[in-house]
């Protein structure tokens, strides 16, 4: 398979989980409330659709304002790497100390809500920390 045919399919795949997302969406609310609300399914398609339409154009307006630089060099690989290894023992290590010294404190029970805000938590630090490891 030549490398736009796997570009095709891939984008294909993105699209197709992302407007199957949002049907299931659709039948988890439906589920909860009683009702389907079928009119959302059109926004889901057209929203889907339409941002992947902008991202191409604006891919295509950067490539050719820019060129053909690459995004990233051997250095900013080798930046990422040490920075999410370095991330992966500080989450790791940390993780269990939180849960060590809460185990210790009496708390036996933890609320789902709180892993949630957490882990949200975690994700935005280690996102916020790789684009400005990317940056430099």
């Amino acid at each position: 398979m030549n490398n736009r045919k796997l570009q095709i399919t891939i984008w294909s795949v993105v699209i197709g989980c992302m407007i199957i997302g949002g049907f299931l969406g659709v039948y988890i609310i439906g589920k909860e409330t009683g009702e389907y609300n079928y009119e959302i399914v059109i926004a889901i398609i057209v929203g889907t659709v339409l941002g992947f339409i902008i991202f191409l154009l604006f891919s295509k307006w950067n490539k050719k304002r820019n060129g053909n630089v690459p995004d990233v060099d051997e250095r900013s690989v080798l930046l990422m790497k040490r920075y999410l290894m370095g991330v992966l023992y500080v989450v790791l290590v940390g993780s269990g100390a939180v849960l060590l010294i809460l185990y210790s404190m009496g708390v036996h029970f933890i609320e789902t809500g709180l892993l949630i805000i957490y882990m949200m938590g975690l994700y935005m630090l280690i996102g916020l920390g790789a684009i400005i490891t990317k940056q430099f």
